[in-house]
This record gives structure tokens, sequence and C-alpha cells, in this order.
């Protein structure tokens, strides 16, 4: 796999308002998620997920995961080139599918 170059980084994920998030990769299979803005979990929630990663193009990735306690499924399409993200989260408490696109900007 070519170098990943969003490892041992941090971004700020925007979708809008109630819905910020700080990522931070920490590794090829590890994601570190902290909440800025949620309508569900209280802002500076912390949550570890095991991730996999597909590289489409030059730092333009598929970043999947499911959430342990909630089964919930995540698919990120995320152009770090141009600070674009589109993720689809299926939520399976609600039987909701939300689509949403924001922007990414690096933070650390």
């Amino acid at each position: 796999m070519a170098e990943l170059k969003i490892i041992n980084h941090e971004y700020l994920f925007d979708f809008g308002e109630n819905a910020q998030y700080k990522l931070k990769f920490t590794s090829t299979t590890s994601l570190e998620v902290t909440v800025v803005a949620d309508s569900y979990f209280k802002a500076g929630t912390i949550n570890h997920f095991e991730i996999e990663i597909t590289n489409l193009q030059d730092n333009f990735y598929m970043i999947t995961w499911t959430e342990p306690e909630s089964s919930n499924t995540v698919t990120h399409v995320d152009n770090f080139a141009n600070g674009i993200s589109y993720t689809n989260i299926t939520n399976i408490d609600s039987k909701q599918f939300w689509r949403l696109k924001g922007t990414i900007k690096k933070i650390a």
C-alpha cells in the first residue's frame, strides 16, 4: 500500500451544526474520534475505532468502520486534497440512513 499521508495527523470534520468531529488517524487500522459538537454525544467524548482504509487516489480515501457498541456502520469518502468529506452512516437503533457532506481541515 502506498504511504498514507493522513496517518498521525488530526483533522476537523465539519458536517454542519451539531455534527463536528476531530479525527486522528493513529495508524492504518486505528482511528480516534473526538466529538466537538453532536446531537447525541457530549462534546469531548472520545471513541476509538478499528478502520479499513482504501486508497482511491493520492490523498483521497474510502474509510470504513463499525461502531462496536451500536453496530452502526460508517463509510467515509474523503478527499483530503480538496477538503471534502462524504459520509454514509447506518443507525441501527433508529433505522435511519444518513448521508452527509462536509469539510475537512487539518489541525495537527
